[in-house]
């Protein structure tokens, strides 16, 4: 089974991961003859670990050699299919390097050269740009104001919504206008995205 299909048939985030979250988020765009380098240390002359990608011919699409050895060591926050993209939790960077979390579950790290198809953001800027976001089975209520005591807003809708702004540990979601509500959408409101280092909510960035 192709490495790919096998690990992330729904992008949701693995809200059990216990490795930290990090600066942000860095997307790797690759095609079928991509090549990432990945060093112990910044400034390193010879990479730790190699992931080459190969044009599978059956399929159409880009996979990755070396399955088998790659998958022992390779757990990251995401491999987006649709976008040909793979997605690191970033843990800090400098000014030509990027040290991202390679395994969310043992919190391993490596650094990796920054380049053209090298995309760094913010988790506020990363989760506004998702397509949806629900909460998960950790339970909490929408608030009015990015506080606990704040007032609750009543919602009995299917989760859909979309980020506004990013306050701490809140997020401000709304319900986006591609979501199927019937007549109960949230236009304001907030919930916790985090805590500590779990996440609280699933995203979604293609339908």
């Amino acid at each position: 089974m192709k490495f790919l299909q096998a690990l992330f048939i729904l992008f949701a985030v693995n809200a059990t991961a216990q490795s930290e979250l990090g600066i942000g988020i860095a997307t790797i765009k690759y095609t079928g003859n991509s090549v990432l380098n990945l060093y112990a240390a910044a400034y390193d002359k010879e990479p730790k670990q190699v992931i080459q990608f190969y044009q599978d011919e059956v399929t159409g699409s880009p996979d990755i050699r070396d399955i088998e050895s790659v998958e022992k060591w390779l757990k990251p926050e995401g491999f987006f299919l649709d976008y040909d993209q793979l997605v690191f939790r970033c843990k800090s960077e400098e000014r030509f390097w990027i040290e991202v979390i390679v395994n969310n579950e043992t919190g391993e790290s490596y650094w990796i050269r920054k380049t053209k198809s090298v995309d760094l953001d913010t988790w506020e800027g990363f989760l506004k740009n998702a397509f949806m976001i629900s909460r998960n089975s950790f339970p909490q209520e929408i608030k009015a104001q990015p506080n606990d005591s704040a007032r609750t807003i009543p919602f009995d809708g299917e989760d859909c919504f979309q980020v506004k702004s990013m306050k701490g540990d809140w997020i401000q979601i709304f319900t986006g206008s591609h979501c199927d509500d019937d007549g109960n959408p949230i236009k304001s409101g907030w919930i916790r995205w985090k805590q500590e280092n779990e996440i609280l909510i699933d995203y979604f960035l293609t339908s």
